[in-house]
């Protein structure tokens, strides 16, 4: 289920029936008035009030049951997922990625935008404000649009809304992202692509809500998300989890994008190795998404700087379990994606250990998704826009 609907947040009685009702609606399955009482242990006169209440503000609609012997069928209470939707804005590669999501998770329209890496903060502020105002035309009608919410790579501060850092355009530093959209949309939230990923990856897993979980991306950039029984292990809204900028010795002559000298992403990212791959394979892509499917039967393992940057992140991985002790690693990226890689990968993690008898933990290699960090991102947005509609 995508929204997470609290009853407790509301004083008033008949708000909080609102959200019991559509928390019930909104899991998937329709109910009849009589059903809806029966479940949630309401009155019939509470329930017809209501459902009333909420069909006339658009945000549940009836629809013709299924017959089931004499009579006539009896009404189906469903949620009408086009009464509110949202924008995303997902960073993939060097586009900006909108997006357009209904209130039941659904994806009704995508654009792309290409920014050029030398784009600086006017350009991004207008490139971000015209794509909101292209997906916003494209809203169907009857639709409220709750806001914007917009899913980062690179260091940034979720609680200020301040992009701080990202590789893929060097001139963007200490981006106000709320600044740049607030004149075009009522609401802006920011979220890191890796924990918006992660947030619906245990939505999706109910396992991954009962123990630790990491994921580890190794990409363009390297960086790690962390959950606890399913909730974001940092709360506070800071960066978080950039083990890219952990710096070594064996690198410190090598500069990194961040100010700094030696971080592992100077010998382990995709921004560093993809020059001299290049070299030898002329038509890689900088699409994660692409070159996935481009590095996954090349020789990478044949080049001494691939067997120096999957010992460095393992290392790096097997220093992270030392400190959060995670039941499962989710590990994700182009790199990955070679199976000469990932088995080489995981011999040198295991060659690690943790401590003393100690299990490492699970590896898993996946894919990225796009899907996942889509719907990661826009779900405390919905869940928000609900709250502020019920009480209105």
């Amino acid at each position: 289920m995508l929204l997470t609907i609290d009853e407790t947040r509301y004083d008033d009685a008949h708000q909080r029936d609102c959200a019991r009702v559509i928390a019930l609606i909104s899991a998937g399955n329709q109910h009849s008035r009589p059903g809806i009482a029966e479940l949630l242990e309401m009155t019939s006169t509470t329930t017809s009030k209501v459902v009333g209440d909420l069909i006339a503000r658009g945000l549940l609609v009836e629809k013709a049951g299924e017959k089931s012997g004499r009579g006539r069928p009896a009404i189906q209470i469903a949620l009408n997922s086009g009464r509110l939707g949202a924008t995303v804005i997902h960073i993939s590669s060097r586009a900006l990625r909108g997006i357009v999501v209904d209130f039941g998770g659904n994806i009704l329209e995508r654009q792309s935008l290409d920014i050029p890496t030398g784009a600086n903060a006017d350009q991004m502020t207008s490139a971000m404000r015209g794509l909101v105002e292209s997906l916003k035309a494209r809203l169907p009608d009857g639709m409220q649009h709750l806001g914007t919410s917009v899913s980062v790579s690179g260091v940034v501060d979720v609680q200020s809304k301040t992009w701080l850092l990202t590789s893929r355009w060097p001139n963007i530093r200490d981006f106000d992202i709320a600044a740049a959209l607030e004149p075009v949309t009522p609401a802006v939230f920011v979220c890191r692509h890796l924990d918006a990923e992660l947030n619906a990856r245990t939505l999706q897993d109910p396992v991954y809500g009962t123990d630790n979980t990491l994921l580890l991306h190794w990409g363009w950039g390297i960086g790690l998300a962390y959950s606890v029984n399913g909730d974001p292990f940092i709360r506070a809204g800071g960066p978080f989890g950039e083990i890219g900028h952990w710096r070594f010795n064996l690198l410190e002559d090598r500069p990194c994008g961040c100010g700094n000298y030696g971080c592992l992403e100077t010998a382990a990212s995709l921004w560093a190795l993809l020059p001299q791959m290049r070299e030898i394979w002329p038509d890689l892509s900088e699409d994660e998404e692409v070159l996935a499917g481009q590095m996954a039967e090349r020789p990478l393992i044949d080049m001494p700087d691939i067997q120096t940057a999957l010992k460095l992140t393992a290392r790096s991985l097997a220093n992270v379990c030392r400190l959060l002790f995670p039941k499962r690693v989710i590990m994700t990226g182009p790199f990955v994606a070679n199976s000469d890689v990932w088995q080489a990968f995981e011999m040198a993690f295991r060659a690690e250990g943790l401590i003393g008898t100690l299990d490492l933990p699970v590896l898993i290699a996946d894919k990225s998704s796009e899907e996942f960090a889509i719907l990661g991102a826009v779900r405390p947005l919905l869940n928000l826009g609900l709250e502020t509609f019920i009480r209105s």
